[in-house]
């Protein structure tokens, strides 16, 4: 193995935000790792999502948004993280083309688009997670 995919197809606060500590953590640990970012995953990263904080979450995702001391917002944990070590962010086509997105739409995080194939091509020698 050498490295970790990871597949993240939930827009749940807490889901996306400790998808960005793994890939943060593992990145500047110089471990390599992709993060395909598929289905209702998206929509967190959708612009308008994020410029106006509604994110769908529970109890957790209430208290992170709530805190006085509040940790970064995932993609600003992504962007910190593609800085110092081996990290690639992708949207999933086939959700984009089902939600008639484009990349445009999205926060300025990913490095491209790939489709499932494309993915699974990249992640061949990782340990896959999905989230």
């Amino acid at each position: 193995m050498t490295g970790y995919a990871v597949v993240l197809a939930s827009e749940e606060f807490e889901r996306v935000q400790a998808v960005s500590m793994i890939a943060s953590v593992a990145a500047s640990s110089d471990i390599p790792v992709e993060v395909f970012v598929t289905m209702n995953g998206l929509n967190a990263f959708e612009k308008e999502t994020i410029e106006s904080g509604d994110f769908e979450g529970g109890r957790v995702a209430k208290a992170m948004m709530e805190a006085e001391n509040e940790s970064p917002l995932f993609t600003e944990q992504l962007e910190k993280a593609k800085a110092i070590g081996p990290l690639q962010v992708y949207a999933c086509e086939m959700a984009m083309d089902v939600l008639g997105n484009e990349i445009e739409d999205y926060a300025d995080v990913f490095d491209d688009t790939l489709g499932v194939s494309g993915f699974l091509n990249r992640a061949q020698d990782k340990q896959i997670i999905f989230v």
